[in-house]
């Protein structure tokens, strides 16, 4: 059963919003660890969700990598350009179109998660099916929203813990490109530290940050340095979205988080599903001290993934022979409506309804399966003590 999250008094949230506040505007281009956190009295140990700072083993079965309100439909985009396929994508997503949909014609309105009751709905049934965290790692200027997940976080029940960062696959990267290093860490100390904006909801993990380049360009550089000194002024997690492959880019994002200083055992790589067929590129990644997240196993793995979730349970049975019980993460990556309930998908529950009986059958004990839902993200999420400058 899920416990009430605890409330933080109306004075200290104030205070601790304020001087957070101060702290950003008045503060040196060198952010200081010690400084940063100072303000923030209790912080680590704590996981920090929309509500507030709750304690780590309140927080339930928890799916670390979701989005419940978010809008793909950015600049860098491409939109169809015969008159046929434009009239498709620029029709309100219906019942009768779902298939074409789900076989890879573009939709705009499929690409929006915006809708508060159907995400109530969507999460309701969550709580009902035993969840009880989701992570939301919406990027910022792709439909983050703060206060709609207060809401629905306070509706149902549900634990949610707010991303913050880029996804410069998606941003027009000239913005990135005329902001310093100091400035964007800033911003994404502030949205831990003090909340995004002036609404006082605070990011409880640096993320989604996502990456094209290979090696990463001087934008991503600059974006995956001030996500690591972020993660490590704050002691909040890192979520780094992943090609899926062995192809090295993934070694470059950490070496890059690495000289840093970021604590390689508080990042997540995200999109590791076509790896369980390279276990070799995948092992060496955990020797590194990383978490691998498993997070697309409810697609529709024929027509999108090289690996379906049979092949992903089957990767995960041999990760835990080889000892890495406690570097797994699972999670579904919902953003797009046809992954909803609501429009004939899985939601947020296939998780817990379908390949947990799945990895059971192949024997994987329930003490096992608990690690993987309950305490691998209750230790990932919880806020470790910041580090000093290096």
């Amino acid at each position: 059963m899920l416990h009430t999250p605890p409330r933080v008094p109306r004075n200290a949230r104030t205070a601790w919003t304020l001087t957070g506040l101060l702290y950003v505007l008045f503060s040196p281009p060198a952010l200081r660890a010690q400084e940063a956190t100072e303000h923030v009295p209790g912080l680590a140990g704590k996981v920090l969700t929309v509500n507030g700072p709750v304690d780590p083993d309140s927080l339930g079965a928890t799916m670390v990598h979701e989005h419940i309100f978010i809008n793909r439909n950015h600049p860098n985009r491409p939109a169809p350009t015969t008159a046929t396929r434009v009239r498709f994508y620029l029709k309100p997503l219906t019942m009768d179109m779902l298939g074409a949909v789900t076989m890879g014609y573009p939709n705009r309105d499929n690409l929006i998660l915006g809708d508060e009751t159907t995400a109530l709905q969507e999460l309701a049934d969550y709580r009902k099916r035993g969840g009880g965290t989701l992570v939301d790692v919406t990027s910022i200027g792709l439909g983050r929203d703060p206060a709609a997940l207060r809401r629905v976080s306070k509706a149902t029940g549900v634990h949610v813990v707010m991303g913050t960062g880029w996804d410069t696959r998606a941003l027009d990267p000239r913005d990135l490109e005329e902001r310093s290093l100091d400035d964007l860490t800033r911003e994404l100390v502030r949205d831990v530290t003090s909340g995004v904006g002036n609404s006082g909801i605070r990011s409880g993990i640096v993320g989604e940050i996502a990456t094209a380049g290979n090696p990463p360009t001087s934008v991503e550089t600059k974006v995956i340095r001030a996500a690591g000194r972020a993660s490590r002024i704050t002691g909040a997690p890192v979520s780094l979205h992943t090609d899926g492959s062995g192809s090295g880019r993934t070694d470059a994002m950490l070496d890059l988080l690495e000289a840093e200083g970021t604590d390689l055992g508080r990042v997540i790589l995200g999109n590791c599903d076509n790896l369980v067929r390279d276990l070799p590129s995948l092992t060496g990644l955990l020797k590194r001290g990383v978490y691998v997240e498993f997070d697309g196993i409810s697609e529709f793995h024929i027509l999108r993934q090289a690996a379906t979730a049979a092949h992903v349970g089957d990767g995960i049975v041999e990760l835990i022979r080889l000892g890495y019980l406690e570097r797994i993460l699972l999670s579904q990556n919902v953003d797009q409506k046809i992954d909803l309930k609501a429009y004939g998908g899985m939601g947020y529950t296939f998780v817990l309804e379908k390949f947990v009986p799945h990895l059971r059958g192949k024997g994987v004990t329930k003490k096992q399966i608990r690690t993987l839902i309950y305490e691998n993200p209750q230790r990932i999420l919880t806020l470790a003590a910041p580090k000093p400058n290096r």
